[in-house]
């Protein structure tokens, strides 16, 4: 005889397939809304008058993506971002495509062109949507190399070698690239490149939390609370700045590496990086292990030593580099991941999870979180005004836990 579920979880599944199907709708009934037709005119125009057709399409957590296919034989995409999931899907989609133009033009990672963007808002979008017009790169998504034995194979080893080496020439050109300050890429009328303000892009790196992190906070104590994290993690912000760099220089980050945005060939070439978020930021954000070492998954090409060893040793073939010293990397990565879960901790709701890890680490004691909101609103003499308390006249800590 089968077991009964308990009640909260039966309930809890069955408001997931609730926001599943709403999604498939929402998704079916925005699509409807999208002109193929004038998108197809604007992919062809960019090559030239070739006929476009509209093939298959893929829906990820944020964006839509359909096949281009052209007579000639190349294949070309339509990435397109879906409103009701994406946070400023207008700001971050001219990021994500002004960034592939400036390395395409000025680096040799492998990236796909762009052949045409454009904003939903903009007044002469015959689409009715933001899109990214874009080339198809060959490859597939990088192998993680499970071990299926406690044997490793030389040739597993070589392989993850090679990636890891090309990985490490991809930082190290990254570095080359040198800005003056920190923000978002952008392009001019005439087509130059320069730095504007910087827009909350990692709504696309780490899908499943941003959408719970974006939402509206129902609770006093989930507001309270959030903004006192974000006070004690600022505290904590000076163990984490490496002065040297704190002036520049910056540099395009990447912050999204995980084995789907890295395509391979069956030799371990990487043939295409996706999914550039377009900030530039202080150097040390990309000198940290790539987020495939963070994305719960297993294997041979997760192994952080391999990784470490190979690009502390790669020798740096980029004249303008920060990094050609192997003891500054080496510095740098010997805190790489506090620093990580740093910035991981500004993305709420990490906040809550990474705050006690990172002060036990600095004040070696346990964080004791009613202490802490406690000090916090008593030393924050706006505190009150910005999250005043409950109607009982107290803080959610304030409260016996049964409450």
């Amino acid at each position: 005889m089968s077991k009964e579920q308990p009640a909260e979880i039966e309930k809890a599944e069955q408001a997931e397939e609730v926001d599943e199907v709403d999604e498939v709708d929402e998704c079916a009934e925005f699509v409807k809304t999208i002109q193929f037709n004038e998108l197809c005119a604007v992919a062809s125009r960019h090559r030239g008058g070739i006929p476009c057709t509209l093939g298959n399409h893929t829906v990820g957590g944020f964006n839509i993506a359909f096949e281009l296919h052209f007579p000639d034989g190349i294949a070309g995409i339509a990435r397109i971002p879906l409103p009701y999931n994406c946070h400023q899907p207008e700001e971050t989609s001219v990021s994500y495509a002004v960034t592939m133009k400036y390395l395409k033009r000025n680096s040799s990672i492998p990236v796909p062109e762009v052949y045409a963007y454009e904003v939903q808002s903009a007044l002469d979008n015959k689409v009715h949507a933001t899109y990214i017009l874009m080339e198809r790169l060959p490859g597939h998504a990088l192998p993680t190399l499970e071990r299926m034995t406690l044997e490793i194979s030389d040739e597993e080893i070589a392989a993850v070698k090679k990636v890891h080496t090309q990985l490490a020439d991809i930082i190290l050109e990254l570095v080359s690239l040198k800005f003056d300050k920190i923000g978002c890429l952008r392009e001019d009328s005439k087509g130059k490149f320069f730095v504007g303000a910087y827009y909350e892009t990692n709504a696309t790196a780490y899908p499943q939390h941003k959408a719970y992190a974006l939402g509206d906070l129902e609770e006093d104590g989930d507001r309270e609370e959030t903004v006192a994290d974000y006070e004690l993690l600022a505290e904590l912000a000076g163990h984490f700045v490496i002065p040297e760099f704190k002036d520049g220089p910056f540099v395009i980050n990447h912050n999204d590496l995980t084995i789907q945005n890295i395509l391979v060939d069956d030799d371990f070439n990487i043939t295409g990086i996706l999914d550039f978020p377009g900030t530039v930021v202080p150097l040390p954000s990309l000198c940290v292990y790539p987020w495939l070492f963070s994305d719960n998954t297993d294997g041979l090409v997760t192994d952080r030593a391999i990784f470490l060893e190979t690009f502390l040793s790669r020798e740096c073939r980029f004249q303008a580099s920060a990094l050609h010293s192997s003891e500054l990397r080496k510095d740098l990565m010997s805190t790489a991941q506090s620093r990580q879960k740093f910035e991981i901790g500004l993305m709420a709701p990490y906040t809550s999870l990474v705050l006690p890890i990172l002060y036990t680490e600095i004040h070696a004691r346990p964080f004791e979180s009613r202490v802490e909101y406690q000090r916090v609103a008593e030393t924050r003499g706006w505190f009150e005004g910005l999250v005043p308390r409950g109607k009982d006249g107290l803080y959610s800590w304030q409260r016996d836990e049964d409450d």
